[in-house]
């Protein structure tokens, strides 16, 4: 996942967790309804007023319950996108909702004999609209399908009527709900601007400065949620260390430059074979760490080490050569290896040493690529001229 999908993310989530702080309106909204559709339905004799009021006091309760239920999930857990997709539509169901119940409640009023209903009906489909719309416009789809539903039967039944004062307010019905389609966009767009800013900020103080991968500091965070969620619901996990083999003489040979380049595809191989919930470190030099999420036994990481070593050991197209370098790896399980951070690095650690220590060298034969990307670590032959020569042979070491 690249700097901008995770910035993107991670502006979505905060959007839904706003979402869910507007407790407030959602009690004004049911308790004026509850309130004057009681009220009208005392002065009018109707049953069908009642029957609205008590519906939309009941979504308004259910809305309730619904933000309670959310902050108890993200407490136990924080939220990721396609949690955060399933609170959204939940939300949204409930908004929507209560629009139906707006628009119900405005219908009947405009239906009823009684003029001082007409009254209350539009002055609680304004007050309505104008509080969804500055609460609930940073996610428009929810807040606009909400006004549609609540203005489109509360202008029908206006002029139902058939009268110049009743086509007058259909007709503010329309420009105020055009004016808040406009405002929707516009707060969605300042906010989202503002969002953004912030999550760039944050992860440029939480990134490696070269690679853009995580640093210690994020590493720290986000091992310290992994370890909150082992301990609340034993959700194992694992702490992959890597270093590259080779890169000191590739550095050597081709400069800082190219060793800087070097790591920043590193940095890319790395990221897309995580998963959302897993986590590339640089910690120094070309010494990286991986925390892979939701692990079971060592075969996992064993497993996603593999890949990474794989991935790390293809050619780098590094100023017209293609340079052959290699990786190795060595893992830690939580809780079975530590249930800290610098006890699982120690493990993982140990792992990576043994592996470096204890495996024979090998040589492979490469094909040479095309003239002009020869093969190059220093320890490949290259022609005075800058072809490759014929066979080259280049150590490269095998994994554990």
């Amino acid at each position: 996942m690249t700097a901008n999908s995770k910035i993107a993310n991670a502006v979505y989530i905060e959007f839904v967790r706003l979402l869910y702080t507007a407790r407030w309106p959602i009690v004004v909204v049911g308790s004026a309804m509850l309130i004057t559709g009681l009220a009208v339905a005392w002065q009018t004799r109707d049953v069908v007023m009642v029957v609205i009021s008590v519906t939309g006091m009941a979504v308004t309760l259910a809305r309730l319950a619904l933000c309670f239920a959310f902050d108890r999930a993200v407490a136990r857990r924080p939220l990721d996108v396609g949690t955060a997709k399933q609170w959204e539509r939940r939300l949204a169901a409930g908004v929507i909702s209560t629009g139906v119940c707006v628009g119900a409640f405005a219908t009947r009023c405009f239906l009823l004999p009684d003029l001082a209903a007409h009254m209350i009906a539009g002055g609680l489909v304004f007050g309505y609209c104008a509080g969804t719309t500055t609460r609930f416009s940073i996610r428009p789809w929810i807040v606009q399908t909400s006004l549609v539903v609540s203005v489109t039967p509360a202008i029908a039944a206006a002029l139902w009527n058939f009268d110049l004062l009743h086509t007058a307010q259909a007709l503010l019905f329309v420009i105020f709900a055009l004016g808040g389609l406009e405002l929707i966009d516009y707060i969605h767009a300042t906010t989202a601007e503002q969002l953004t800013l912030r999550a760039e900020a944050t992860r440029l103080a939480r990134a490696d400065a070269l690679t853009n991968l995580p640093n210690r500091r994020h590493l720290v965070e986000h091992f310290n949620e992994l370890a909150k969620r082992l301990a609340r619901h034993g959700e194992g996990f694992a702490v992959i260390s890597l270093d590259l083999d080779f890169f000191k003489e590739a550095n050597d040979r081709f400069g800082h430059a190219a060793g800087d380049e070097i790591l920043r595809i590193v940095a890319g191989r790395m990221t897309e074979l995580l998963d959302d919930e897993d986590l590339a470190a640089r910690i120094g030099g070309d010494e990286f760490v991986v925390v892979q999420a939701n692990v079971s036994d060592e075969a996992e990481a064993d497993d996603l080490g593999r890949r990474i070593v794989a991935a790390l050991s293809e050619p780098y197209a590094i100023a017209g050569e293609a340079v052959m370098l290699g990786a190795s790896f060595g893992s830690a399980l939580a809780p079975t290896d530590g249930v800290t951070l610098d006890e699982l690095l120690r493990k993982a650690d140990e792992a990576l040493y043994a592996v470096k220590r204890n495996r024979p060298s090998r040589v492979r034969e490469i094909s040479a690529c095309a003239d002009d990307a020869p093969l190059a670590p220093e320890l490949a032959a290259i022609s005075e001229h800058g072809g490759p020569a014929a066979p080259i042979r280049a150590i490269n070491a095998d994994v554990a």
